[in-house]
């Protein structure tokens, strides 16, 4: 193994120790929060505020754009989440809603994990996924690909394209609290075993600071919607 793969493998580890120790000696137990599930009829149901479409395999969920000219190394956390200050977007969802929306639309963790088990450090593994952030401007629908929401700084280029894969965060031994609702952490372009959705290719691997949000985006503050779909089963 190599010394970076060993140094990802190291902090994967002590990352899933930090936080199920951090559940042990936390003093509120309650369990993971999901809003209630709404039918709205022909297979769309609202999951808190995300809605799911079971029938194109898509969800959507409302947010903001959080941070732009500062450093990132996460798309989206949820209100308050730990590293929002490194995220994109904000995003009006729990970790459980919007791991119960990947769920709903036919993604699936590593099978070969238990639910207690944080992903390998070493390699990302999960169903791959294609997101994009839509919202209106001077009465304009806009709609880009989460990759082209990125910036790369110290390149002074777009980011053209990024792999994401579902790997689904993980819960407490007992099973009472899920990881994503501790952390806050959605969507991650670094490793981080807490997340939900992550870069395949590691694009945020560099010198920090070296990713910014792109100019494509409205100011921080405005409405935006992300949408993420099932990405076609390669052959």
């Amino acid at each position: 193994m190599s010394w970076r793969r060993w140094m990802l493998a190291a902090v994967t580890a002590a990352a899933a120790i930090f936080v199920q120790h951090a559940f042990a000696q936390a003093a509120d137990p309650s369990p993971s929060v999901v809003g209630s599930l709404k039918p709205l009829g022909q297979e769309r149901y609202q999951v808190g505020r995300i809605v799911v479409d079971k029938r194109l395999h898509s969800f959507t969920v409302p947010g903001r754009v959080h941070t732009l000219d500062k450093p990132l190394e996460y798309l989206a956390t949820s209100p308050g989440g730990r590293k929002a200050y490194e995220a994109l977007l904000e995003l009006d969802a729990s970790g459980s809603e919007f791991n119960l929306a990947c769920i709903l639309i036919g993604l699936e963790r590593d099978p070969t994990l238990a639910s207690s088990k944080p992903p390998d450090a070493t390699k990302v593994v999960g169903q791959r996924v294609a997101m994009s952030v839509a919202w209106t401007q001077e009465g304009q629908r806009r709609k880009v690909a989460a990759a082209e929401a990125l910036f790369n700084a110290d390149a002074r280029t777009k980011i053209e394209s990024v792999e994401w894969v579902y790997i689904g965060s993980f819960t407490s031994i007992d099973g009472s609290r899920f990881a994503a609702d501790y952390t806050g952490t959605l969507i991650s372009f670094i490793r981080d075993p807490t997340g939900i959705i992550e870069a395949l290719s590691g694009v945020g691997v560099g010198p920090y600071g070296s990713m910014r949000g792109s100019a494509a985006l409205p100011p921080e503050g405005s409405a935006v919607e992300l949408i993420v779909e099932m990405a076609p089963v390669r052959k």
